[in-house]
């Protein structure tokens, strides 16, 4: 298994020098296991990685892609995906079971008049919706694929990745679990952070239980790290988490790699350069910490 990441920022895409390193489109990952491609979120990279695909000579026709949950930044480059334009292309797409829309209806609001000039029904690709819960375990392909909750608005997956070699782990928005517990309800902020009783202190302990247990001995884990802690005590209901928070969650997971991820649109390079700095004088004797880059390539030996 390899994957090669295609987007790394949160909320917004960017373009601007001091974000050419860490790169300035939203999330996109991409995981090759056996010739079969899975694609974690379709954010702004999505585009980058369709126009790879169409290139590539015997690139796989049959697409997976996961899907965290549908906030723009993590939907936005699906209309601009190459492959759905082309006859003889496959894609399945996996979400979050809802009660208010499914997620064929979610994808389709987003397309088509008045927001976008295509609708669902003139792609010519071939398109396949499966909504899943939390919890869900499938296989696709060659790898296991299984799910949690993370701590974001209206809810989000986690998702973990694995092959009899590899594991990746994919928590790409989340807030941490001691203050805030959002479901599928908004969230009316009033300023005061905690968890409100002690029914939801216990379920955001065994949301944060949950996340361990499906990064454990992750080789690599890609988790939210938008705010520094200062912004995150500004901005708690936002469902966004920290690097030391991050940090956190890999050590008690055993993780090999942590890449910090959901870069904070306006964070530029050197202040993400002090950031990883600051969490791997600060981590456990053999994590490794980086900040999730655009193009960079995660293979065992080779990272």
């Amino acid at each position: 298994m390899f994957a090669r990441i295609w987007g790394t920022r949160g909320s917004y895409p960017v373009a601007r020098a001091d974000v050419l390193r860490y790169g300035g489109n939203t999330t996109c990952v991409e995981v090759r296991a056996a010739n079969h491609c899975i694609i974690l979120d379709a954010g702004t990279g999505m585009r980058l990685l369709g126009e790879a695909l169409l290139r590539e000579p015997g690139a796989p026709r049959q697409l997976d892609l996961l899907i965290t949950h549908t906030h723009w930044d993590h939907i936005i480059g699906f209309p601009f995906f190459a492959p759905i334009y082309a006859a003889g292309w496959r894609l399945n797409i996996y979400g979050l079971s809802r009660t208010r829309a499914s997620l064929r209806a979610t994808i389709a609001n987003a397309l088509g008049d008045p927001l976008f000039p295509v609708g669902l029904e003139d792609l010519r690709a071939e398109l396949h919706f499966h909504e899943i819960q939390v919890g869900s375990a499938f296989e696709l392909g060659p790898l296991r694929v299984r799910t949690a909750q993370a701590n974001h608005p209206y809810r989000a997956l986690a998702y973990r990745l694995e092959s009899d070699s590899d594991v990746l782990v994919f928590v790409p928005d989340t807030g941490p679990f001691h203050t805030v517990l959002f479901g599928d309800e908004r969230i009316e902020w009033t300023g005061a952070p905690g968890a409100g009783n002690g029914a939801e202190a216990r379920a955001l302990a065994e949301m944060r239980a949950q996340v361990i247990e499906l990064a454990q001995g992750a080789d690599w884990l890609l988790y939210d790290a938008q705010f520094t802690e200062q912004e995150y005590v500004r901005f708690p209901h936002w469902g966004h988490g920290t690097a030391d928070q991050a940090r956190e969650i890999a050590e008690a997971a055993g993780v090999r790699e942590l890449l910090l991820f959901h870069h904070d649109p306006r964070r530029s390079d050197a202040e993400l350069d002090a950031i990883v700095a600051a969490q791997r004088a600060a981590a456990r004797p053999g994590l490794l910490v980086s900040a999730a880059s655009e193009g960079r390539l995660l293979l065992k030996g080779g990272t």
